[in-house]
Parts: C-alpha cells; sequence; structure tokens
C-alpha cells in the first residue's frame, strides 16, 4: 500500500467512525461466540423461543467468527473501530482502481451509513475486491469463496464475471466457487428463499423495504452523475458493460434499502470515468469527507437511545421468558445468553410460524394473550408505541389509550423500569410480592406522551 492510500485510508476512517447503530450486530456477536465455544456450527437456532425447529442455514458465520475475535481482543471499541477502517478500505480501493476520487469521494459521502458492523459491509469490501480481481480468474474463485461465507450477496459473483469479462470459465468457475459452504446447495439456496419469503408480505422489515428517493436522495443522485456521464461518454462500447452491471446495482439499491451498502461501493468503479477531470474537480474532493467528518458523531461506540442497554441490565437477576420486539432481540441475546433466551430477533427466515401469530396478536387482544400464554411470558422489554385506538365496552365510543396499558394491563404487569429506549414490565403472578413491590415504579404511564411522538 503506498503512503497516499494509507494517508487516505486513515482519513476516512477517522471521518467515518460512527457509533454501531445495526441491531443485528449483536446476534451476529453471539453466534461467533457460540461457534467458537462449541468448535462446530449451530444445526438450529440455540438462542430465541419462538423460532422454527428448523435447520439454520447460517450463511455469515466467517464474519460472525471474525467479529467475535475482534471483540475478545478489544470488546466493542475494537468492532467500531474496525467497522470505519473498513469503509475506508472500500472507498480507498473504489478510488485506486477508477483513478476517480471524486466519485469515490461522493460514492463515501452517500455509503458510510449503510455500512455498518454487520456482514453486509464487509461483503461491500468483498465486491469491491471482486470487480478489481475479475481477470484474475483463481483470485476472483477466492474472493468469491470467502464472500459466499460471509454474506448472500455473494450469489451476484458469476454475474460480476459474465458481465465485465464476457468468459464462460470464470463466470462457471464462480458459480461452482458458491458451493464452497458448510452447507452445499442450500447455502446458495436459502438467500433465494428468503428473499421469496420477503416478497410474501407476511412481515415488514425496514431495511427490505424501497429506497424512497425523499429519504435517500443521494441515491438517486449518484445513479443520475452515473446515467449522465455514461451519455458523455466517447467510447459507450467501452464502458456499455461495466454500466449494465452498475444498472443492475441501481435496481437493487431502488428496491431495498439493504443493496445500497452494494450500489455505493461499486458506483466509483463501475461509472464512466469523466475523461477530462479539471483541476477544479479535484479541489472538491474534500468537501464530502469533511462533510461526513462533521456530521457523524465520533465518541460513541453505540448509537444512543437505540439498544435496550439498561433494560438488559434490570432483567438480568429476574428468571422466566422475555418478550421482546426484533429489534431488540440481538442486542439482548447478546447480554444474556446463556441464561436467557428471547423470543425472536432480526432472522426473519427462522421465524415463520411466529411472524404470522404475532401479526394477528398486535390485532386482537384475546390472540395477544393467549401468545404470551403460549411462550410463558413472565418478563417484557417493549418498545414505545403509538397510542391505541380502542372502543369502550360501556358505551361504545373510541378512545385513545397508550399502548402499554393495552398490552401490559396493571393489574397483571408491573413496570419495572423504563428510559428513553424501552419499558420492562414483569407479569406479576410469576415473582413474589415482595420482589415486585421492590421493583414496581408506579404512578407512571411512560408512553402516555412519547407514544404520540
Amino acid at each position: 500500500m503506498s503512503w497516499r492510500s494509507l494517508v487516505a485510508l486513515l482519513v476516512l476512517a477517522a471521518a467515518a467512525l460512527a457509533p454501531i447503530r445495526s441491531y443485528d450486530a449483536f446476534w451476529h456477536l453471539a453466534t461467533g461466540r457460540w461457534i467458537l465455544e462449541h468448535h462446530a456450527l449451530p444445526l438450529t437456532d440455540p438462542f430465541a423461543i419462538a423460532s422454527d425447529r428448523v435447520p439454520w442455514i447460517n450463511g455469515e458465520w466467517l464474519f460472525q467468527i471474525a467479529a467475535r475475535l475482534l471483540e475478545m481482543l478489544g470488546g466493542l471499541p475494537a468492532l467500531w473501530i474496525a467497522r470505519a477502517l473498513l469503509v475506508g478500505a472500500i472507498f480507498v480501493i473504489g478510488w485506486r482502481k477508477s483513478n476517480a476520487p471524486l466519485l469515490a469521494s461522493l460514492a463515501f459521502l452517500g455509503g458510510h451509513q449503510q455500512l455498518d458492523a454487520r456482514p453486509s459491509a464487509v461483503a461491500a469490501l468483498l465486491l469491491v475486491l471482486a470487480i478489481a480481481s475479475v481477470r484474475k480468474p483463481w483470485l476472483f474463485v477466492l474472493v468469491t469463496i470467502v464472500w459466499i461465507n460471509v454474506h448472500p450477496s455473494a450469489l451476484l459473483a458469476p454475474l460480476v464475471a459474465l458481465v465485465l469479462t464476457r468468459d464462460v470459465r470464470t463466470t462457471a468457475m464462480s458459480a461452482v466457487a458458491l458451493f464452497v459452504n458448510p452447507y452445499g446447495w442450500r447455502g446458495v439456496a436459502a438467500p433465494i428463499m428468503l428473499t421469496s419469503y420477503v416478497g410474501s408480505g407476511s412481515f415488514v422489515n425496514a431495511e427490505w423495504l424501497p429506497s424512497p428517493p425523499l429519504l435517500f436522495p443521494w441515491l438517486y443522485a449518484t445513479v443520475a452523475i452515473a446515467i449522465a456521464l455514461f451519455a458523455l461518454s466517447k467510447d459507450k462500447r467501452r464502458d456499455l458493460w461495466p454500466a449494465l452491471l452498475l444498472a443492475v446495482f441501481a435496481a437493487l439499491a431502488i428496491r431495498s434499502v439493504r443493496n445500497q451498502g452494494l450500489w455505493f461501493a461499486a458506483f466509483p468503479i463501475l461509472t464512466t470515468p469523466f475523461e477530462n477531470w479539471k483541476p477544479i474537480l479535484r479541489w472538491l474532493v474534500p468537501i464530502p469527507i469533511l462533510w461526513v467528518a462533521i456530521a457523524t458523531p465520533h465518541t460513541n461506540v453505540l448509537a444512543p437511545k437505540r439498544f435496550p442497554v439498561n433494560a438488559a441490565q434490570l432483567v438480568k437477576p429476574l428468571p422466566g421468558n422475555l418478550y421482546n420486539p426484533d429489534q431488540f432481540g440481538g442486542y439482548l441475546i447478546w447480554s444474556s445468553y446463556p441464561q436467557r433466551r428471547v423470543l425472536t430477533d432480526g432472522r426473519n427466515e427462522l421465524y415463520h410460524a411466529f411472524n404470522e401469530e404475532y401479526a394477528i396478536a398486535r390485532e386482537d387482544g384475546r390472540a395477544w394473550f393467549a401468545l404470551l400464554r403460549k411462550y410463558r411470558i413472565n418478563l417484557a422489554v417493549d418498545e414505545y408505541r403509538a397510542p391505541l385506538d380502542v372502543i369502550d365496552a360501556t358505551n361504545g365510543e373510541h378512545r385513545s389509550m397508550p399502548a402499554s396499558l393495552a398490552y401490559w394491563p396493571r393489574r397483571d404487569w408491573a413496570l419495572i423500569g423504563y428510559d428513553d429506549t424501552a419499558m420492562v414490565f414483569a407479569r406479576r403472578a410469576a415473582y413474589p410480592r415482595e420482589v415486585i413491590e421492590k421493583l414496581e415504579v408506579k404512578g407512571v404511564t411512560p408512553d402516555s406522551e412519547r407514544g404520540a411522538e
């Protein structure tokens, strides 16, 4: 690595040193711990009580081991720093490969937030390495093998080879390389089945939703830049194939928020180069980087008010099954396994049956309390929700009720703690009266005002 590349890497990493926001980062860490402790991959889910009793095709196991090793070496700060260096590396390689520093800088501005401490960020780096090595078949195959054991987006590797080389041999080799994973053909089929499941509408996960222009204007701005530069190309025959592959990544990013990291990683490398770079354009390169550095908080390892940190400490001494919304599951797994299993988490492919019954239970009080009984829930770490519109049984009139009073009625459930992230409830009948009296927070309905926010 040249000194210029090293300086650029350190500058980008410092600018991108942002708090961890990914809910999934923590169940990945917990899984890495499980793998290293058992010297094996889990056959079924060991963490949640509501997951389907089916084989768990865990195609991100290699990332999980690496993340756990980092945590063992330096705790969460090590993962925090490694993620920043990873983001820097993606765009430094993009700059060096394309010789288009402004495009890399613009991609960094748009992509740094999408590349959190999770396998998809490593996948973005592997995509860049795959594009850079596509003319070296055996190196490309090696990258593909690592990629398929880190993230299912490796299924794009044969397409990268086919479009950029039009070489049947390299394409076939990369397709075969996808099967070099612990699950064989199932490791290739599982992400395809998950995509189909997501499209069924059985559940809603924000990262699988389309990317609206008002929320992600920089995605559409960079797509427009790519189109404009291709239109200005003096050699469209040369630039057509990279442009076609870039169009695939644009379509994937627009279709789903979770694919934006791949788009921004590919953007500087595959965008048609601007052949007459003016000196003034090179002076613009630091501006997006400076913008990111100023706008990004650099002091917190974890994003504030996002994870149930206090709630996890509060429920530790109390036995019993725990209710949680899926986004809290990862952190609660990481903080409490093996002492306690959670109800659910963000691994949507493992909750086919639960997702259906949960969707019904959120709208039907009888189904809700039946669900709590089925899973023998004694504790709850719940999120803040908007007030519910309920019908008064005595007069039939509609009225607004704080959600926590409907889901956790105080005659059966005691509020034992709350903060800006979560509320914690304990089932009165599950614990001695003196324990509840010691812990209960009386006269407070935390979501009575927050729920409307």
